[in-house]
């Protein structure tokens, strides 16, 4: 018996960057505890789950904490060891009304907030785990639902290890998984194609279920026949893990930016300076009261948001959008390093605003632009356009109504030009934040 424990924990370290030929398959998984073999840099993690039929998506003990174990799928992620942990993945196979459907643990400071209700509210899902060097996208039925780069993990003093861990997790070379709280479920290896994208898609596909509506509590499943043959397992070894790999230095362009551009003018009859007042909070129900957003026409308006902020590499600016019904519809975030819009963009920034020398403090504006009936995002400093993409099929119609905004994970330092001829304030936002922040 020693014999075959001790050739199953050698062959578990020596060969740990090859997967099992028959994992290409759908395989159960038959316990809550199971240890797989995985190159996670050579083929695609995909997970068949089962939505449970009753489900709560604001459970009592789920805020701020924890989530419904009997909804939740955890991933730990181990590099050359089963004793040298690198990531865990927790996701779930719901959307909660708070937001608290996904988060990597290396990466993000709290949970974070599918796109749409996995598979359109059906009861049987492909998720698909895809890591890059650089990045890690999830996508539900081929629906992009999370994205993450190494280099952007969140910055939290009650997560000191971030975001130092997130670009360990992209440097670590992931060979073998431990899956909890998914039996029943099944997962497979699909080997990637060199072709495959690194970026999120520029147009996400249609939800053919919105989730503000009812979702079914039963419904017929694939009639595919699912295997039964359980998974192989390893177990665990008992050396002692390597050292953490040290993430590299960021380098810092020494290139000043323009001067701020002619806007609005700020304390006037038509303008005043408020702080971003930071909507994820107790008293903003999480981004979720309409008090903590300013309404404005940002499609068909002539004053888009304009915000003076530090800039930086890692700190990102963030901006939440909304429907005219208060639906949170996405948010646009940028650095030095990248720029976003949830399910529509996500790319590198250009030249211009990667030449910016980091700390610097300057007034940027963001708007949406509808131009020969095309819907045209643009970021803006300095007079010049730094960045600027159309918005295409369900992209344009998404963002096209955007009635709303507010500001995510933002301080008092930063502040926002209030064009009181174009825009309605909400209860919270003051010149203090309703208290939040001091009186200047």
């Amino acid at each position: 018996m020693f014999v075959v424990v001790a050739m199953q924990v050698l062959l578990g370290t020596s060969f740990s960057a090859v997967l099992d030929p028959s994992l290409t398959e759908w395989k159960l998984i038959e316990t809550d505890y199971e240890q797989v073999m995985f190159p996670l840099r050579d083929y695609i993690l995909e997970v068949k789950a089962i939505r449970p039929d009753v489900y709560d998506t604001n459970p009592p003990y789920g805020e701020l904490v924890r989530t419904d174990k009997h909804t939740t799928m955890m991933a730990m992620l181990h590099a050359g060891t089963w004793r040298k942990h690198v990531g865990r993945l927790v996701w779930n196979t719901i959307k909660y009304d708070r937001g608290y459907d996904i988060a990597i643990d290396e990466c993000d400071a709290r949970y974070q907030g599918y796109h749409s209700f996995p598979a359109g509210g059906a009861k049987e899902q492909i998720w698909a785990w895809n890591f890059f060097p650089d990045n890690v996208i999830l996508t539900c039925n081929d629906e992009l639902q999370y994205s993450q780069h190494f280099d952007e993990g969140d910055v939290n003093a009650r997560k000191p290890t971030l975001p130092q861990t997130c670009r360990a997790l992209g440097d670590a070379d992931i060979d073998r998984i431990t899956f909890r709280h998914m039996e029943g479920e099944y997962i497979r290896g699909r080997p990637k194609n060199e072709e495959e994208e690194t970026e999120p898609p520029t147009e996400e596909k249609p939800t053919t279920l919105p989730p503000t509506e009812a979702i079914p509590t039963t419904e017929e499943t694939t009639t595919e026949k699912l295997p039964t043959q359980p998974l192989k397992t390893t177990p665990q070894p008992t050396e002692k893990p390597d050292p953490e790999p040290e993430p590299e230095p960021e380098p810092e362009p020494d290139t000043p930016t323009p001067e701020s551009p002619d806007v609005l003018p700020a304390d006037s009859g038509f303008a005043q300076d408020y702080p971003t007042c930071d909507c994820w909070t107790v008293e903003c129900n999480y981004c979720s009261s309409m008090e903590c957003t300013v309404k404005h026409d940002l499609i068909g308006g002539d004053v888009g948001i304009q915000v003076t902020s530090k800039l930086t590499w890692k700190k990102l600016n963030s901006i939440m959008l909304y429907d005219a019904d208060g639906n949170s519809i996405g948010s646009f975030r940028w650095n030095l390093k990248r720029i976003s819009l949830t399910g529509c963009v996500s790319c590198q920034s250009p030249p211009a605003v990667r030449e910016i020398k980091p700390g610097t403090e300057s007034l940027w504006v963001v708007s949406l632009d509808m131009e020969d009936g095309v819907l045209v995002l643009r970021l803006k400093m300095g007079g010049n356009v730094l960045y600027e993409t159309e918005l295409k099929g369900t992209c344009a119609e998404r963002y096209s109504k955007v009635d709303r905004f507010a500001f995510f994970d933002s301080s008092c330092e930063s502040t926002f030009r209030y064009s009181k001829a174009d825009m309605v304030a909400g209860a919270r936002i003051t010149p203090t934040c309703a208290g939040a922040c001091p009186e200047e």
